[in-house]
């Protein structure tokens, strides 16, 4: 009896991949009907308020598309970033400020190239993808835009910002579509998810958060579904991790200030060799 040769994960990755690029047509199809659905969406109608008042406040940017945005809740405290914000402020009994890049369809390869605000952070959050999914965006060009997207923030946010990459919604599940474009969709969000796994795992200072469960809350079907319960979730699947990426950054900071107080006690100061 022959063998059936199991493909390995990387083969497995290339079929997926191939598969991606031949139905392309169909992913730009379901593209066009996102850019409508985005453009009629509620976003948020009041100012924004991008502080939570404490003390020696933790400084956060958030660079992403419809949960920055606010895709479909009408406050900016209802946003998954507002969210994160006041969460990650309440666990660390300190102050939050933070700044947002976003736009309702924004791709990874954009966020890479766009201009980000100077000033330093202590952590960014990168929410992307649903974008790169219905371009058909190739595993290497998603990769390589987030690896270039944590160079180009630790240049203005300083060299000490931890990334939290934040995984791909399940957008298969949020609309009706037939089951062979919700294949091809759901095989496409699980690559570029993985990638950016192996991206978080291989970056110093960053990590990596998946979606969170949101069947939990009975919400099968799309008339049910709460997008100020969507953001809400978000936030608090991400807080846990920003967290612990600031109390890493704190650490670290903390390490170089005894290393400095130590070389300071051997006669070495800013100028002086050691």
């Amino acid at each position: 009896m022959p063998l059936v040769e199991t493909p390995t994960p990387r083969r497995h990755g290339r079929l997926i991949a191939a598969v991606v690029r031949a139905t392309a047509p169909l992913f730009h199809l379901h593209l066009a009907l996102y850019r409508r659905e985005v453009a009629r969406a509620p976003y948020p109608r009041d100012a924004r308020r991008m502080t939570v008042d404490g003390p020696d406040p933790d400084r956060l940017l958030f660079v992403g598309s419809i949960a920055v945005e606010g895709f479909g809740v009408l406050a900016h405290d209802l946003t998954c970033a507002s969210q994160t914000a006041r969460l990650v402020g309440s666990a660390r009994g300190r102050g939050v400020t933070w700044r947002e890049v976003s736009a309702p369809v924004l791709t990874a390869a954009e966020a890479a190239r766009v201009e980000l605000p100077a000033g330093r952070a202590d952590a960014a959050v990168v929410l992307l993808g649903i974008c790169d999914v219905l371009l058909a965006t190739s595993g290497s060009s998603w990769e390589a835009s987030l690896r270039h997207l944590a160079v180009r923030v630790r240049e203005t946010a300083g060299p000490g910002c931890r990334v939290v990459y934040v995984g791909i919604p399940p957008m298969a599940e949020f609309r009706p579509i037939p089951p062979v474009a919700k294949r091809l969709l759901t095989r496409q969000i699980e690559r570029l998810n993985a990638l950016t796994t192996r991206v978080a795992l291989t970056t110093p200072g960053a990590s990596w958060v998946p979606f969170p469960e949101w069947r939990s809350e009975g919400l099968y079907h799309q008339e049910l579904l709460s997008w100020a319960t969507m953001h809400r979730r978000w936030g608090q699947a991400i807080a846990p991790t920003v967290v612990t990426s600031l109390v890493g950054a704190d650490a670290d900071a903390d390490a170089d200030a005894d290393a400095g107080d130590t070389r300071c006690e051997n006669g070495a100061g800013p100028g002086v060799p050691v």
